[in-house]
Formats: structure tokens, sequence, C-alpha cells
């Protein structure tokens, strides 16, 4: 056991790698008939549409962007839901069918109580939690 100010840690030596959650992003959920939609740019690790805001653009603005350069939807409602770390979650609804861009290429729908043969992070499945949780309040 190591100790550190008389104290256990059991973290020492662990590496954080970032989740994509930590910086200043918005992310998108798009709720269909399938599921929430995920994205993925090698089919290995899958998260929510979404990216990071160029210098002067608002959180919404970099979701509906991001959503369309990396699925091609075209978002027509969007409601805001919460902030999850530095990201904002967007609802979104959207017209069309997700296509692969230059970043992403695959996309999986996630479901409550559908099994999953995809890996998501840690902070996908909280965020989608919270998500599912307000969806059951109202």
């Amino acid at each position: 056991m190591q100790e550190i100010s008389g104290e256990y840690n059991p973290f020492k030596g662990v590496t954080r790698i970032p989740s994509a959650y930590d910086n200043r992003r918005g992310s998108v959920i798009v709720d269909t008939d399938k599921g929430v939609l995920l994205v993925s740019s090698s089919g290995s690790y899958y998260r929510l549409p979404g990216g990071k805001p160029k210098r002067g653009e608002a959180s919404i603005q970099a979701a509906i962007r991001e959503l369309r350069e990396e699925t091609g939807l075209r978002a027509y409602e969007v409601k805001y839901l919460f902030k999850f770390h530095a990201s904002k979650i967007f609802w979104i609804k959207a017209k069309g069918k997700p296509t692969p861009g230059n970043e992403i290429h695959h996309f999986a729908f996630f479901k409550p109580g559908k099994d999953m043969e995809v890996k998501v992070s840690d902070n996908t499945l909280k965020i989608l939690k919270i998500y599912y949780e307000l969806n059951s309040l109202s």
C-alpha cells in the first residue's frame, strides 16, 4: 500500500486519459427510434456527436455544426439539456440519414436494455444515464 500524507492513494501511478467532455464542447443527443446516435472515427470507441467551438462560436453553434460535419444531419430543433464537466449537452431533432464523412466513419445507436457490441467511455454512459433519467421525469 502507498501512503501519501498518511492516506492510502489507490490511484498512484495511474495515468489519466482526458475525456472529450473535459474540454469546452457542444455535445449532441439525437434520439431516434433506433436509440441515441453515437459516432466513431475508428470503430473502436463511440461517443456522442459534437465538438469544440471555433473562436467566437457558442457551444450550441458548435454542436449544430459538428453534427452536420460528422453525420450529414441537419438540425431543425435544438434544446439545451445540461452541463457535464466542461461540455454542454444539447438534444437535437435532425433531418437526414447519418452518412460517413472525413472524421466519422462508424455509427451506432444506444438504447437502454438493448445489447450493444460497441465500446463507449464511462462519461458517455454517464451522460446517457442523466439524459434517460431526465426523460423519465417529463
